[in-house]
């Protein structure tokens, strides 16, 4: 308060020391949120100084509701149009942001440690039979949510927009692993429908969290449409679609994903994935900001093709136990 008293009474001695006064505040501001961010994150990570499983994320609450504040009053500062201040006040929200991501990852750490076991039997053959594992997802997640209810509104949207980044690589990682691999297209409709169930339940639930990544809920519909497109130009399309609404997938997510609807034949597969070379979509290329990173974290485990013939055994020598 003393601070914003001084800043807002300076103009009136001169614009000009106005606008000196609020950049060196600003560039003393900035050099405090660095201070602070390190010494919040070896609070929060450091093993000997995290406080007990239950003061945890109270404790990390509390210091993300002190970014809103510090993070208004650069604005302020910056406003007062001094030519150079864009630079510290990016320094400062660059702070800030990372106080935040790791007091997010403190509160969400325990949530995904409890939802491993569930996201572990996604995608597998009981899957297509029983809810009970994306059931549990849901419902953890919407216990976790109600945790939440202390941040302040602007910390909350960033870590929920976080969770629901997190939550849908989990959900889509393991059908990039190869658990399923559709041997009909009777299978494919089966494994379409239910994927098209849950992205609609993920995509209310993080709707009602109010998530502000919206541009998330496309990703399991534009992977469910690739496995029930029968045509090699519908799936093109599809893929040029994924492309551009998620700008780092590359050739071996794509692959991995012919590989689950079964797709073996050499000609159809070149024609699918040169798509992604004529858009250019190489494996080097830089992917997005990491806020709207998907694919990038997603590695795409391709089945291995067994050898058509058996290799010989190699006995290899016995060595004589070394004389002393």
């Amino acid at each position: 308060q003393l601070l914003r008293a001084h800043v807002d009474r300076a103009p009136q001695v001169t614009p000009e020391f106005g606008r000196e006064m609020a950049h060196s505040l600003l560039g003393v501001l900035v050099a405090f949120l660095h201070s602070f961010q390190r010494k919040v994150e070896r609070f929060l990570e450091a093993p000997g100084e995290v406080p007990p499983p239950d003061g945890a994320p109270g404790r990390a609450i509390a210091l993300a509701n002190c970014c809103p504040p510090f993070r208004a009053f650069a604005e302020r500062l910056a406003q007062f149009g001094h030519p150079e201040s864009e630079e510290p006040r990016r320094q400062a929200h660059a702070a800030l942001d990372r106080v935040t991501r790791a007091c997010g990852h403190v509160l969400t750490r325990r949530l995904f440690e409890d939802l491993k076991p569930y996201f572990g039997k996604l995608m597998k053959r009981k899957w297509l039979t029983s809810s009970d594992a994306f059931d549990a997802i849901v419902m953890l997640i919407t216990g976790f949510a109600q945790t939440l209810r202390p941040l302040h509104p602007e910390p909350h949207q960033v870590l929920v927009s976080e969770l629901h980044r997190r939550v849908l690589i989990e959900y889509v990682r393991p059908l990039l692993q190869g658990r399923l691999v559709c041997t009909s297209a009777k299978a494919r409709a089966r494994v379409a429908a239910r994927l098209g169930d849950e992205a609609r339940q993920l995509r209310e639930l993080f709707t009602r969290l109010d998530s502000a990544s919206p541009w998330l809920d496309s990703v399991v519909p534009r992977l469910r449409e690739l496995l029930v497109l029968e045509d090699t130009a519908a799936l093109q399309m599809e893929v040029g679609a994924l492309a551009r609404d998620f700008p780092d997938v590359r050739r071996r997510h794509v692959a991995a994903l012919l590989d689950a609807r079964g797709l073996r034949a050499q000609g159809p597969r070149r024609e699918i994935l040169g798509v992604l070379q004529d858009l250019g979509g190489s494996e080097a290329e830089p992917g997005p900001p990491r806020h709207r990173t998907f694919f990038s974290e997603l590695p795409a485990t391709r089945p291995v093709r067994c050898l058509p013939f058996h290799l010989p055994r190699l006995r290899l020598p016995r060595r004589s136990p070394a004389r002393p």
